[in-house]
Order: structure tokens, then sequence, then C-alpha cells
């Protein structure tokens, strides 16, 4: 028998192969097990934090719940703010047994997801019309066990990965984790919608639409199993003491930055860089709600316009961070926060009259606006959705912009190597306090001031970070000169 022949490939197939081979070495990476894994990790930890946001603020005015009180229910995510307090215990304690049988890393998340996916569970079980205390606590648990996990997460793909793995790995988490951001509000407020129209009563409707988010945990469970992780190589640390790792963790890397000249005024200026931005987003989405939009409504066209304005505004900040230098690109980012806050002013003032011409009274005899009256309603209609897109297309534009921009400030800050991922880390964290901490009081702003008034005050309170950033500015020029 001949040996079976192949014909020689052609010369023009022989000059289109060197392309689609880079292409799929570029590709190939993102298809490795370890860096897929990455996916379903991600998803699992952008899961809850909408729950304790936006998404727990729908529900709230929902329910009649004052502003003052939802201002103050902004508090229970501050244990995102503080994981670094407790992240050493993470790095330094074993769960026994189970750590042996699944590696350190894996037994911690697949512990912290089971307490999360009942955590989530029970978030629908109290009322907020007549138990507020109940919802506050639970809460306050899903957030503080969602803040515990992104510490797992984040130590395995660091040392799961391998180097060249680590950009990949760190994209696909992002991508996923801004999916089940908006899976967990517009799909949570989605879903409640639809049970609430079937006829369920609406503290039985947000019931079952916490459990339905909850089995998504799931998702990150099964990531946690396809994860793979090296016990061997981590039972080392446990010979450590937990004050020890939390003074080489916390401590030291703080000791380090206060070397630096004006550290206090760095550390004052990232407190307030993000205040006045803080006070505009803090009650978004119980302004919208009480301005007349239906919830299915405000979730439907809200998302794409403020996922796709943070992630380009994102772009834009890294191009003038490297363009332009840090310290100019903050100072666009902080006046475009400021413009960008006093743009709701608008919708403040418009939307009262488009309620009246565009909205449909719905069967709690309330008029709001909701999709079919957008397209019923046209050229009207297509400014009420103007008004709300525009309004959250703009903030979240230059919200993207800051961002990335204050993250490249901090990485500068950042220099000391041995201390580089700590010191991030607090700085971050401290930002992420301030937001939380500093923005509580806004629903009494609110209920004092009016919304005019309120944008206004929060457009003003970015004037602290601008003042504090020509401060700095003229310190460096000074070291430079």
């Amino acid at each position: 028998m001949s040996e079976p022949t192949t014909s020689a490939p052609s010369q023009g197939a022989a000059e289109a192969a060197p392309p689609l081979g880079w292409l799929a070495r570029l590709f190939a990476v993102y298809g490795r097990r370890r860096v897929a894994v990455m996916l379903l990790l991600g998803f699992s930890s952008g899961l809850p934090l909408q729950l304790t946001g936006s998404t727990l603020q729908a529900w709230l005015t929902e329910t009649g719940v004052s502003v003052e009180t939802i201002g103050l229910f902004g508090l229970v995510g501050i244990a995102y703010g503080w994981k670094f307090v407790w992240s050493p215990a993470i790095d330094g304690f074993a769960i026994p047994g189970l750590s042996r049988l699944l590696g350190h890393r894996r037994a911690w998340l697949l512990s912290i997801q089971i307490l999360l996916m009942a955590a989530i569970a029970c978030l629908g079980l109290f009322d907020p019309a007549v138990d507020r205390m109940g919802v506050a606590a639970v809460a306050v648990v899903v957030a503080f066990l969602s803040a515990t996990q992104d510490i797992a997460v984040d130590a395995l793909r660091i040392e799961s990965l391998e180097e060249s793995e680590q950009a990949a790995g760190t994209a696909n988490f992002l991508a996923a984790y801004r999916v089940a951001m908006l899976v967990s509000f517009a799909g949570t407020v989605g879903l409640v919608s639809w049970i609430e129209a079937s006829g369920v009563p609406q503290a039985e409707a947000w019931h079952l639409g916490f459990i339905a988010v909850s089995s998504l945990v799931l998702i990150g469970i099964v990531g946690t199993f396809l994860a793979k992780e090296d016990w061997a190589a981590q039972a080392p640390r446990f010979a450590h003491r937990a004050e020890g790792r939390f003074r080489s963790a916390v401590v030291d890397p703080f000791r380090d930055f206060v070397k630096k000249d004006a550290w206090w005024l760095i550390l004052l200026f990232v407190l307030l860089f993000k205040l006045g931005d803080a006070f505009t987003t803090e009650l978004r989405t119980y302004f919208f709600l009480t301005m007349g939009f239906e919830k299915a409504t405000y979730a439907a066209l809200q998302w794409p316009f403020g996922f796709f304005s943070v992630i380009a505004g994102g772009f834009v900040g890294g191009i003038l961070a490297n363009r332009i230098g840090v310290m100019k690109a903050l100072w666009i980012a902080t006046i475009g926060q400021m413009a960008t806050n006093i743009t709701f002013v608008w919708p403040a003032l418009d939307l009262p009259h488009l309620v009246e011409a565009v909205g449909v009274v719905g069967a709690d005899g309330v008029k709001r606006i909701t999709l079919t009256s957008i397209s019923e309603h046209g050229l009207q209609g297509l400014w009420a959705a103007t008004t709300l897109c525009g309004t959250i297309a703009l903030e979240n534009f230059a919200t993207g912009i800051g961002g990335t921009v204050m993250a490249a400030y901090l990485s500068k800050l950042c220099s000391n190597r041995d201390y580089t991922a700590t010191q991030f880390a607090l700085l971050t964290s401290l930002e992420g306090m301030a937001r939380v901490t500093l923005a509580a009081p806004a629903g009494f702003v609110v209920a004092y001031a009016g919304w005019v008034w309120y944008y206004v005050i929060a457009t003003l309170l970015a004037l602290p970070g601008l003042a504090l950033l020509g401060v700095l500015k003229r310190r460096e020029a000074r070291r430079a000169a």
C-alpha cells in the first residue's frame, strides 16, 4: 500500500499562514485553563458589588425608604475599603482539612462562596418597609464576604498564573467582573419587574430575585474547583505569626510612605479627589427613580451607556496620562468631574415636565416614564431618554478618566519596589473609604436643599481636591527646579 500523499500548499496559502498563526498565538493564552478560569472567578467577584449598591438602592426606593436612610445605607459597603485589615489573616490561617484537600486559596474561596450564596439569598427575606436593620445587617455580611472573596481571588490570580499570563488573566477577570455588575443590577431589576408583572407581590418578587441571583455564585464555585493550586508551595506561609504578616502587609509599607515629602497632603488629596463625584453617584439610582423613571426602564437604558462610557473614559484617561503626564491629566480629570457633576441639574429641572408629558399612570396611581411611553411619544420620548442616557454617559466618561488617571498617580507614588503592591492597595482602600464614608450624609443634603442645590454642592465639593492638586503641583515643580 502506497503512503498517502498531500499536495504542497499554494504560495498564497503560505503567505496567509503567518498572520493567522500570529493571531492564534496572540489569543491562545486566553484559552489556557488557568487564564480561562479567571472569567468564572471574575464573574463571582463582580456579582455582589451592585447588589449592595444600585440594586439595593432601587429596592429601598421602591419600598418608600427615606432619602436620608438610603444615603446612610451606602455605609454597608465599607468593608471594601477596610479589607486590607483582615487580608493577612486570609494569607496566614489555613482551614483545617479543606486547605490540604483543595489548597489554601481554593479552600478559602469555596468556604466564602458558599456563605456568600446563602447571604445573598437571605437578603430578600427582610422587607425594608418594616425591617431596615435586618436588610442592613445582611447587606453588611454580603459586602464583607464579597470583599473577602476579592482578597482570595486576587491572591489566587497572582499566584497561579505565570508572568506571561498575568495580563490576559487580569483582562479576563475584569471583563467578567463588569458583566457580573450588569447582571446583578439590570438583570435583577429586570427579573423582579417581570415577576411583579405576573402578579407576585412586590416583597416576594424581590425575595425570588435575590434567590435567583444568589445561584449565579455557582459559576464562581465551578471556577474554584477548576483552578489549580499547589498546597506544598503554600504550606510554609503558616510558620509566620499573623501579627508579623500584618506588620509586613500594612505597617511597614505605611512607614515607608510617610517618608515622602508632603505625604499628608498626598493622602488628603487622595481622600478628597473623588468627593464631589462620590456625592453625585451616591444617590443616582434613587434620583432617577423618584424623578419618574420606572425601575426596569432605568435599568435597561442606563447600563449600556454607563458601561461603555466608563470603559471609553478609562482608555482616554490612559492616553492622557501617557501623552501629557499624570499631573496635567489629573487637572483635566478633576475639572471634567466637576463639569459632569453640574450636568445633573439638567434632569433635576427638566424631568418633572417630561414625566407629565411622556409618563403613564401605573397600577399604583403614580405616573412614570416607561420604555413603551418613550416609544409612543416621538421626539418628547426621545428627549426623555436622552436626558437620562446623556447625563449618565457624561458622568461615567469623566469617572472612567478620573479612575485611570488616579490609578496612574497612585502607581507613581508607590516607587519602593519592596512595597509597591501593598502601598497601592492601601492607597486605593483609602480612596474607597473616603468615597463611602464622606458621601454617607448625602441623603440629608437632598432632604434639606433639594436636588438642584444638591448637585451644585456636589460640584463645589470638587474644589478642595482641585486646590490641593495645585499645591502638590507647585511642590513638585520646586523639587524639580
